[in-house]
Formats: structure tokens, C-alpha cells, sequence
């Protein structure tokens, strides 16, 4: 090194007169600094630009050992005859940390929508369990009695039927609480190789609870076989059941039939679409032109943040959502995803 100006001596911590005529590897963490003169050496061997003239984001070594993250930019010039190299560097550190804390608060902002979805399946929820719950201490009741009174074969046979329907009961709301305490439950963001078919048709499950009270036809079409996907299972099946629960609300202030089609088909060779289409009232015009922003809802007791959450998780998977009028009757939610949009991550 031939200079080392003030702030870089404040950035690294070492003095000028204590690091001028070292080696810049000094100021690098492995395995950079091992092979930095050789990258040197094949760039002016075969001027075939590495980092020359070219802003990267690198890791950098402070004289107490600390890494942090900078950005940096490389220049050449001749002086003498003499080619000398001159570097830039930006201290990423406080950038860093302010977007670990918006990424921090935005998984608590659909943390805290997740819950909110809940929080509106809470009443229909209680009536769901409450069914399957009635229906197992009917049937114990009633196969204590046959016991009791038991003279034949046939009320054995009985009593034995009335075990199996409470067992079946029973499954029914351990299956209920658990898929809403699995969707519920605080996670990290884990992009893995999944099953959408399987995701949405659980996620349908959840957002379907309630409907029996107003006879809602929801159809899952699977237009041929969609291969499993790089994604964050949990938060794609957030945004089905925002969407299927928006349809279901939206159907629900319409006479006559009630439907809802949920359609899932691969999209081109690299991307599979999810499609939600409801024959309910349509987007208002005044909706519409804020579809996906916060706070924005139709709902007389909404919040509006379901669909902003949803494109955040949609665009977290580089994917794409949005909403359009049907021609004749209703509205249609899609959203699109990259098969392999996260595969690098979880491969690394």
C-alpha cells in the first residue's frame, strides 16, 4: 500500500505509518487474502477484469480481526510507467443492520397478519370444534348405556360402531387444531422443495372453516400434475387462505349460488400459477386502483393488510400477484411462481 487516507485509517483502525508499505491482503479475511496477488497477477497478465472497474460488495477485516461488510470499488491508472490500483470502499455495517431490522419487521408485520387472519376465524373456528366435540360425548354416552344394557350381540356390535364414530370425531378436531396451530405458530422463513398442491389444499382447509353456515361451493381444479416448488410452505398458504377467505366474504353478500374455484396449472415452462376466482360482487373501482396497498379494504370491519401482506410474500419468492374483474360475474386473485426461485439458498 502507498496511501491510506483518514478514513480509511477510521473505517480499519490501523495508522497510516503502521500499515503504508504492506500488503493489501492484510486488510481481507481468508481465503481472499491468500489469493489476492494472484488475481492481481492474472489481471495483468491477461487483463481480464475480476473486480477492475467493477463496484462489488465484499467482506473486509478491521485490525482487530472484525469483519464487516463493504462496498468496493476498484480503478487502474499509470503513473511513471507504473501501474497502481485504487480502491473505494463504502462501510456497508449500518446499512446492513437497517435492513436486518426491516426484514425483522416485516416478518413480524405477517407474523401479526397471520394471526389477525385467525383472529377472524376465531367464532367459526369455536362452532367447528364444538360439533365434533358434541358429537364424541354423544356417542360415549350413548355406548355407555348400550354397555350397561348390553343383552345381545347386535348391541355390541352397535356400541363397538358408536367407539369408531367418536374416534372419528375425534381425529377431526385434533386434525382442525393442529393445522391451525402449525399456520399460527411463529417460524422462520424456510424455503424448501414443496408440494403446492398439498400446501394449497390444506391452506383451502383452514380457510374454508365456517362456510357450512352459508353453503359456499369451493372447488380445487388441478389442470395437470405442477412439480413441487422452491418455497416458504407456511407463508404461501397464508396468502390462500387471505384470498380464499376475502372470496368467501365477497360471495357471501350475493344471492343465489355461492362459488369459488381455486385452480392450480403450471405457467410456461418455469412457473406455476394459483388462481382464486369467485362469482361474488367483483372490485370496486376505488378498490381497485389500491388493490395491494395497506389499509385498504371494502370490508366494513377490515384492517386491509391481507393483500399488501400477500404481495410482500409473493415478491419475498420473486414471484408476481394481482386481481382483475371477472367479464361476467365476480373477481379473480392469481399469483404466479418461479419453481426454482429460492433453490440457490437452500442449496448453499
Amino acid at each position: 500500500m502507498l496511501a491510506f487516507s483518514p478514513a480509511a485509517q477510521r473505517m480499519f483502525g490501523f495508522k497510516a505509518r503502521d500499515i503504508i508499505g504492506e500488503n493489501i491482503s492484510l486488510l481481507m479475511p481468508s481465503p481472499h487474502a491468500k489469493n489476492h496477488d494472484g488475481y492481481l497477477d492474472k489481471y495483468l497478465t491477461t487483463g481480464k477484469k475480476n473486480i477492475i472497474g467493477i463496484g462489488r460488495e465484499v467482506t473486509a477485516r478491521k485490525k482487530n480481526g472484525t469483519l464487516f461488510p463493504v462496498e468496493l470499488s476498484v480503478g487502474t491508472l499509470t503513473r511513471r510507467g507504473e501501474r497502481l490500483f485504487t480502491g473505494f470502499l463504502r462501510d456497508l455495517t449500518t446499512h446492513r443492520i437497517s435492513e436486518n431490522q426491516i426484514a425483522d419487521l416485516q416478518n413480524e408485520l405477517i407474523q401479526l397478519a397471520r394471526h389477525s387472519a385467525m383472529g377472524e376465524l376465531a367464532t367459526t373456528l369455536a362452532h367447528e370444534l364444538n360439533q365434533p366435540l358434541t358429537a364424541i360425548a354423544n356417542y360415549t354416552l350413548a355406548t355407555r348405556k348400550l354397555v350397561a344394557d348390553m343383552q345381545s350381540d347386535e348391541q355390541a356390535k352397535t356400541a363397538l360402531d358408536f367407539l369408531d364414530k367418536s374416534a372419528g370425531q375425534a381425529q377431526r378436531a385434533g386434525e382442525i387444531i393442529r393445522s391451525i396451530r402449525t399456520f399460527v405458530k411463529h417460524h422462520e422463513n424456510k424455503f424448501r422443495w414443496e408440494n403446492l398442491e398439498d400446501a394449497v389444499c390444506e391452506a383451502v382447509k383452514i380457510a374454508s372453516i365456517g362456510t357450512g353456515n352459508c353453503p359456499i361451493d369451493v372447488q380445487i381444479n388441478k389442470q395437470a400434475p405442477v412439480p413441487d416448488i422452491c418455497m416458504d410452505r407456511i407463508q404461501i398458504q397464508q396468502v390462500v387462505i387471505n384470498l380464499v377467505r376475502n372470496a368467501v366474504d365477497a360471495v357471501r353478500t350475493q344471492e343465489g349460488a355461492h362459488a369459488i374455484n381455486i385452480k392450480i396449472s403450471r405457467h410456461g415452462t418455469r412457473s406455476v400459477i394459483v388462481r382464486v376466482l369467485d362469482n361474488g360482487p367483483g372490485i370496486t373501482l376505488e378498490v381497485e386502483k389500491r388493490l395491494f396497498e395497506p389499509f385498504n379494504t371494502s370490508k366494513p370491519d377490515g384492517v386491509g393488510v391481507g393483500l399488501a401482506i400477500s404481495k410482500t410474500i409473493i415478491t419475498s419468492h420473486n414471484g408476481d400477484i394481482r386481481g382483475r374483474n371477472r367479464k361476467k360475474r365476480g373477481a379473480e386473485f392469481y399469483f404466479i411462481l418461479p419453481i426454482d426461485s429460492k433453490a440457490e439458498e437452500i442449496s448453499s
